[in-house]
């Protein structure tokens, strides 16, 4: 067996040839996902579907391009997850896929269940994250973005309160340690110069193995204090972080156009292609939830504009 790291791995199942992807997506539907089963029983369910993602060549002029395509329900592409955990009253709200090894593992953001999906369909629980520390409070904690980093899972939360700006580190067998990250959190304040009134909500970042460097992608990027009407319509942003592995350097870069009621609610590097990414923009506004898919490369370049994809709301994508 390859001593070579996981995060290296995953991004080399495929080579720079490859042109043809499976997508998985999941959704997190918050309030929606309770629902009764045939036997009366009360559980939560997610939404996990499958499409196709083609990448194109302009033999003329070398311009990248890709162009997403949907598996039909009736041909696998549409699955059904069922939770029995809840907290509070809600559960099943998956913000995150990532592969961990030959593992799909999803993150529940309400309960902090990590969860396997096997057979496409069947969710196996593997560990409960607790907010902040993990000690001081009974309750999950918030998972909104995660990634490989060398062999380990790196599972973050918001950044935008106390106990947001923990993380959460999974090594292989599962075994957690709970890291305070306050400092780099508040380095990627600074960077963006949200001043002390200011937010930063993070759903979406990945470590970049080849340049050792940080990604984050926030879905809303505020300089006044938090007000949901307004971050719901106003505060989405487009600007990517790239930052070294102790955050000292951090640049920024905008990739395409800011529409204001879109936020990035996860993405990922494309296997084969490491300088290119897919991701998801999510819509959430009282009870109108969209989701819309993108490509982009890390110099700035759009390779797919926003395509709609779903009137509701999905949180996590991962390349099979």
């Amino acid at each position: 067996m390859s001593d070579q790291a996981l995060d290296l791995k995953r991004l080399e199942r495929y080579d720079d040839l490859t042109s043809e992807y499976t997508l998985a997506i999941i959704t997190d539907e918050d309030h929606a996902s309770q629902v009764e089963l045939d036997d009366g029983q009360t559980a939560w369910q997610s939404t996990l579907r499958y499409d196709k993602l083609y990448r194109d060549v302009d033999p003329g002029t070398g311009k990248v391009s890709y162009r997403m395509e949907e598996i039909p329900e009736a041909d696998g592409g549409e699955h059904q997850l069922i939770s029995l955990i809840a907290e509070g009253g809600r559960g099943a709200e998956f913000s995150e896929l990532v592969l961990f090894g030959k593992r799909l593992v999803t993150f529940d953001d309400r309960t902090g269940l990590v969860c396997e999906i096997r057979n496409q369909n069947q969710l196996v629980p593997r560990h409960i994250l607790m907010t902040g520390s993990g000690d001081e409070k009974f309750k999950g904690f918030k998972s909104e973005w995660a990634t490989l980093k060398d062999n380990n899972m790196i599972v973050g939360s918001h950044g935008k309160k106390t106990q947001e700006e923990w993380i959460k580190v999974l090594d292989r067998h599962y075994g957690l340690s709970s890291v305070d990250w306050r400092d780099n959190y508040q380095r990627i304040r600074e960077a963006l110069n949200v001043g002390p009134s200011g937010y930063v909500i993070h759903e979406a970042a990945e470590w970049h193995p080849y340049r050792r460097e940080w990604l984050f992608f926030p879905r809303k990027i505020s300089t006044t204090p938090f007000d949901e009407p307004v971050d719901e319509r106003e505060r989405g942003a487009n600007t990517l972080i790239m930052a070294n592995e102790d955050f000292t350097a951090i640049r920024t870069l905008e990739i395409g156009e800011r529409i204001p009621e879109r936020g990035i609610s996860s993405f990922k590097i494309i296997p084969g292609h490491p300088n290119e990414c897919i991701g998801l923009k999510s819509v959430e506004i009282g009870s109108r939830t969209e989701t819309w898919l993108f490509c982009f490369d890390l110099d700035g370049r759009v390779l797919q504009e926003d395509t709609l994809i779903g009137r509701y709301k999905c949180e996590g994508i991962e390349i099979l």
